[in-house]
């Protein structure tokens, strides 16, 4: 590298992409892993059943290895978008896209080596509870860099690439066979056309916010944020839809649930739906709990948010599965279970390890899951969520 171009990267203080070029050379074992995908399991026909109907091991096999290549993908073409986007200062990488490449390539090893060994071992059971999230998201200090959000505009371009390819193989098995596939068969292929869908349609509506930022010098710090998480979004989809492809009985793990939920009203009668059963039989008909319960749904116009309504059905289903269990409730409104979880878990596409305690912060739709470390400090009774006053007025309702 010049002294010229290392000059500029200091002028705008971008890092050397030297500690990753290791890492980039390292998912070339990825294709090794996909060839053996393709003879082992792909290439040989299923004889009865949906083309996905193949032992559990296998499946478990295609996850991994699909997780891998994304992983690897998404590394990948951040670094590739920055060398064509920004040929200046080739070899060196914004803070936010060194810091986003290495936390992905750094896992791409872990999961590798568990598809080989998911393959190999028909008694195979995983560590990692699947669908796993795409994470952890390294996000810019101030304005995200153009070049960066191209980059995952990329990526997710890529995935949905190779995401077309795997779900045109099915398509291809099934009209093979001469007959209309089964109605379960279908409703899989539906499912996962939707979620396609969905992410193709928040990566078309990016295009129109990163044109914006390229014609405008002075673009609000609010544009490029949004712009970011809803390319981010559109990644996660498209790395969630590349497990489902590979294990369909993925679409109705607790993982997923209420992943189409939509925010509801809440009738004055079911004020205390969120809350903890001992908590409602202690606060119902007090003035405390009525002052705070009614404020809590005034600030939030009376109506959950689609992230809430998801929350409550994965918690839900997590409980059915004795994945997690109720051991506390929030000290201030709306008072709503603490759970700990039993067994590592994926909520709002969140890993959890097991043993950690968490709850979801709805006061006026924050909707920010917090997460105990592994614990949260206990606190006796009950506390006021307002001390700069309410806006509501228990005497009037």
């Amino acid at each position: 590298m010049s002294f010229k171009t290392a000059f500029f990267a200091y002028l705008k203080g971008e890092r050397s992409q030297d500690e990753l070029e290791a890492y980039r050379r390292a998912t070339g074992q990825i294709d090794e892993l996909e060839a053996a995908v393709q003879t082992q399991v792909l290439e040989r026909r299923v004889e009865r059943g949906a083309p996905w109907d193949r032992p559990a091991h296998q499946q478990v096999g295609m996850a991994f290895t699909w997780i891998a290549r994304a992983l690897a993908t998404i590394a990948n073409t951040l670094l590739e978008t920055d060398e064509k986007e920004d040929p200046s200062t080739v070899g060196y990488l914004p803070v936010v896209t060194f810091g986003q490449a290495k936390a992905l390539y750094g896992q791409a090893p872990g999961y590798i080596h568990r598809a080989w060994e998911a393959l190999a071992n028909p008694r195979y059971r995983s560590d990692k509870p699947l669908p796993l999230p795409l994470g952890p998201r390294v996000e810019a200090s101030g304005k995200c860099p153009l070049v960066h959000l191209e980059g995952i505009h990329a990526a997710a371009r890529a995935l949905d690439g190779y995401a077309q390819v795997r779900l045109n193989g099915y398509l291809a098995t099934i009209r093979e066979s001469g007959e209309a596939p089964p109605e379960d068969v279908q409703r899989v292929l539906d499912e996962l056309a939707q979620i396609r869908a969905r992410a193709q349609s928040k990566l078309a509506f990016s295009n129109d916010q990163l044109a914006a930022i390229e014609r405008g010098r002075d673009v609000p710090l609010e544009t490029h944020e949004e712009a970011e998480t809803r390319l981010w979004e559109a990644l996660c989809d498209h790395f969630l839809l590349g497990q489902f492809l590979a294990m369909p009985e993925l679409l109705r793990s607790a993982a997923v649930a209420g992943h189409n939920a939509t925010g509801r009203q809440i009738p004055r009668d079911e004020r205390w739906c969120l809350t903890e059963p001992d908590a409602v039989r202690d606060l119902r008909g007090t003035k405390f709990g009525e002052q705070e319960i009614r404020e809590f749904w005034t600030r939030k116009a009376w109506r959950t948010t689609p992230r809430e309504e998801r929350y409550l059905a994965q918690c839900e289903r997590f409980v059915k599965e004795g994945a997690i269990s109720v051991v506390s409730r929030w000290s201030t409104c709306p008072f709503d279970p603490v759970y700990q979880t039993l067994s590592p878990i994926s909520l709002l596409d969140i890993a959890i390890d097991r043993g950690h305690e968490f709850h979801l912060e709805m006061n006026e739709n924050e909707d920010e899951l917090q997460v105990g470390k592994p614990r949260f400090k206990r606190v006796s009774g009950y506390e006021e969520e307002h001390e700069e006053g309410h806006v509501s007025d228990p005497s009037r309702h």
